[in-house]
Formats: C-alpha cells, structure tokens, sequence
C-alpha cells in the first residue's frame, strides 16, 4: 500500500494527486459523520419508544373523562350541545378502546389493558343507556344507569394509573439501560472524530509538505537569481508533474538570462540613444508648433478699416462730435486690440470687451438690422485664451449668417460656467448651413495653412482674414486638444457655435 502511494506520488500530475487527498479526507470524514448519525438515530428512536404507552394510556384517560363530563352535562341540562359531545367523545373512546385491545398482550400489563378495554366498552353501553333513559324522562332509570356508570368510570380510571405507574417502572428501568448505551456510543463517536481529525492532519501534513517542498526549493533558486546569482545549481526533482517541468523550464531560463545580460545592455544603450532623439524632437515640435500659432495669429485684414473710417467721416459731417468722437475712439479700440495682442494670451474679459467694441460699429453701420444680445455668467472671465477668438466668430455669424436680412437678425453671446470648463456660445438666427459644410470646417480645420482663412473664407466685410479653421486650428494648439469647437446648424435655422475652454488656463501663455 505504502509502495503504490509512494508511486503514484512519483507519477501522477498535481491535479490528480490533490483529488485523491479530498476524495480520502473526505470519505473519512463523511463515514464518521454517517457512524455518529447512525447511532444518534437509534438511540432517539429508542428513547422515543419508552414513553409511548404512557402518553397512550394518559390520552386514554383523558378520553374517558370527556365521556364523563359530557354524560353528566347531558343529564343535568338536557343540552343538545352536551348530546353531540358525548357521542363524539364516546366513539373516540371506543376507538381507543380498540387499539389498546390489539396491542395487548398476555404479559401482567396486556392482560391490565384487556381488562380496561372490556370496563371501557361496559362503561359506554351504560352510559348510552343512561342518555336514553334521560331522552325517555325515565328518572328512576337514568339514575340508576348513572350510578353505575360513575362506579365504573371510577374503576376504570384507578386501573388505567395502575397501568400507568407499572409502565413508568418498567420504562423507567429500560432508560437506565438506554442511557448507559448512550454514554458509551458517545465515548465511541468522540473517538472516532477524534482519530479522523488526527488521520487527517497528518495526512494533510504529509502532502503538503511533499506538495510544497518542491516549490520552495524553486523559488528559493529564483530568489537567487533575482538577487544577480546566476550561478545557482541546477533544480531537479524526482516527480514527472507540473513541478517538475517548470522545473526543467526554471534550469533553461536560468542559462539563458545568462546568455542574454549583454544582448540586453545593449538594447539599453540604444533605447537611451532613441529617448534622446525622441525628446529632441518633441522640442522640435514644439517649436514648430509655436511657429505655426505665431503664422496663425499674423493675419489681418485691413479692409475693414477703411469702411469704419468713411463711416466715421460720413457721421462727423452730419452729426455733432461728440457722436463721432465716440465712434471713432472704438474704431482705435478695435484695431488697437487687433494689432497689439496678437503676440500673447488674453483673458475671456477682454475677448468679450472686443466683441462689444465690434457690435457698437456694427450697430453704429447698420442701425436696426442686428439685435446683439449678452447672457453671460460673471464666473471665471479671467481664464486664457488665445487673441482675435470670438471677433471672427462673431464676424461670420453676421457677414454669412444675417447680412442678407433687412431686420431680425439676433447675434446671441452667451458665457456659462462648471467646475472644469467655460462654454462660450455665438448664435445666430441666419441662413445656416448644412452638415456637410459644418464636417468641412470642423475636419479641415487641422489642415488649414497658416496663409489660408480655412473654412468659411474672409470676404469684404471682415476685419481680419482669420476664418473658421484658423480659430479651430489655434484653439486645439493652445490648448493641446482637438474638441474644444463643436458647431450645430441646419439650412434656415441659424448657427450655433460652442468653445469649450478649459478653467484650468488662467495664467499668461504666450502664444
């Protein structure tokens, strides 16, 4: 037996051999849990069965005594309450009567209980007799019945305790009997738990320690290797499970880590060479980058100026000068913002600032053809963003939005805040445009030159030649992302476009 477990230690994969060990443990320990519900089993039903003619015989008293009490009700009150009583007591008892007549035998205590049942059944039949003489109004016979059924009741209820107490004797002694077995039943299954337990833990012991001790011994090897000891011995064991081919794995990593130390050094040396050259060149993109915005934010358009100026100079002679001072001083204004901070960040207060400055010569332009309207929350104007942001913005929402209608055209700028982010809207009630147009300047805005407007090109009208793509184009440079513009519009349903602009940027950023 010792051989053929030691061999099939030797043969067997790890699964295998940790089934075997359940499957024994558990064996032994569901037999003895089957030998200790066996016995406990036995000895209930056992102890069950002491008692059961005495609660027969009490049930029997009892019955007899409801007999009684309904007979002598019946007989004092004429109740039809205490008639169906007695009849329903008097044919339990007579069912009674029956069983105990069957289960008797001719022992001392069998020959007490047939002598019960032939006083039961004499009982009955006077007591029936008493109830028809009472139905009858026959007194002198009721009574009489009556008498004699209470004698009898009197006798039977002294054998039925005669009976009882020669019961409890003798289930009295068998419980001795049956106790003194328990307590050696009990001696018995707390051994047997108890050699279970211990074949088990030795059992358990033993395997694990020949489990485990191979995987020591493998990463105790490994351990030494990682520690930079390459000259550890070879690990071999005498099994031919899953152990043992790692180990046999473990020996040819180990010589060919060896083999590799200098093939690795060498990647090494060239991964740090390739870093180098990588952070080069991000420096050179970043470069690139801040040119490209610099070439971005070079463009204007002095067009504009011209048809401000004439305006200007129409007003003066037709108005006083105060108008026309007033005019011409947010003409400057514009044009100063336009030319003088197209080299660094601006906040989104000063954006705004520009775009009423814009609105006031549109308006001053154009009277009451162009409605412009402000919802903007007071939180967060100071973030950064890049020069000349929403002006053209606001300048396409006008020129190829609303430029064509006579009145009603509504410009709507509107600032709302979060926890990470401002949105600033520019909407109009124009023309619109369709998706396909929306794609293009949405998607071609990476792809715009800085010599190009992109998008929806500058025409007469603009103040700069900055486009769509060249604002998207700056947006996603300044802010290193690319979904800081998203526009909505449908033909005749006006435009709406939405910068996203990060809370986060609210120090100066050259640009």
């Amino acid at each position: 037996m010792i051989k053929f477990f030691s061999r099939f230690l030797i043969k067997n994969k790890i699964r295998k051999k940790l089934i075997l060990y359940f499957m024994i443990t558990t064996i032994l320990m569901a037999a003895a849990s089957f030998y200790t519900y066996y016995n406990a089993r036995m000895l209930m039903s056992q102890m069950d069965s002491l008692f059961i003619s005495n609660i027969s015989l009490n049930e029997l008293q009892d019955a007899v005594t409801d007999v009684q009490q309904y007979l002598e009700s019946y007989l004092d009150t004429e109740h039809s309450d205490s008639f169906r009583g007695f009849i329903g007591s008097k044919n339990k008892l007579q069912q009674l009567s029956e069983i105990i007549t069957e289960e008797a035998d001719y022992s001392s205590n069998g020959l007490l209980q047939r002598d019960i049942a032939n006083m039961i059944n004499n009982y009955l039949d006077i007591a029936y007799n008493a109830v028809q003489a009472k139905r009858a109004r026959d007194i002198n016979r009721y009574t009489a019945y009556y008498n004699d059924a209470n004698r009898v009741f009197g006798y039977i209820d002294m054998y039925i305790n005669k009976l009882n107490n020669e019961l409890l004797k003798e289930n009295t002694q068998r419980y001795h009997v049956v106790a003194s077995r328990i307590d050696i039943v009990q001696l018995i299954n707390i051994a047997i738990i108890l050699g279970v337990i211990l074949f088990n833990l030795v059992f358990i012991v033993l395997i694990t320690y020949k489990t485990t001790k191979p995987i020591i011994t493998l990463s105790q090897a490994a351990d030494e290797i990682s520690r930079g000891n390459f000259d550890v011995p070879q690990v071999e064991f005498d099994t031919e499970d899953e152990i043992s081919v790692m180990a046999s794995a473990f020996n040819k990593m180990a010589s060919s880590i060896r083999e590799h130390i200098d093939t690795i050094e060498e990647r090494a040396l060239l991964q740090n060479k390739l870093k180098e050259q990588e952070l080069q060149n991000l420096i050179m993109k970043t470069h690139l980058k801040e040119a490209e915005l610099q070439a971005l934010q070079s463009q204007i358009n002095p067009h504009f100026i011209f048809n401000t100026l004439n305006t200007g100079a129409q007003i003066a002679m037709m108005e006083g000068a105060d108008k026309t001072c007033y005019f011409i001083e947010n003409v400057a204004n514009l044009f100063r913002y336009n030319l003088k901070k197209l080299d660094r960040a601006v906040s989104l207060s000063e954006e705004i600032n520009n775009i009423r400055t814009y609105i006031y010569i549109l308006k001053t332009r154009f009277t009451d053809r162009v409605e412009f309207i402000e919802d903007i929350e007071a939180e967060n104007l100071d973030i950064q963003m890049p020069c000349m942001i929403l002006q053209p913005i606001v300048e396409n929402a006008f020129i190829h939005g609303i430029s064509n209608m006579e009145s009603g055209g509504r410009i709507t700028l509107s600032v709302r805040n979060s926890k990470t982010y401002a949105e600033i809207t520019v909407s109009d009630n124009g023309k619109g445009m369709n998706r396909k147009k929306v794609d293009q300047l949405l998607g071609k805005a990476e792809e715009a030159s800085p010599d190009e407007p992109s998008g929806i090109e500058a025409k007469k009208g603009h103040t700069t030649g900055i486009g769509m793509g060249n604002v998207i184009s700056r947006l996603n440079i300044f802010y290193g992302q690319d979904n800081i513009v998203s526009i909505e519009s449908s033909p005749d349903e006006g435009t709406s476009v939405c910068l996203k602009i990060p809370v986060s940027v609210k120090e100066h950023v050259n640009v």
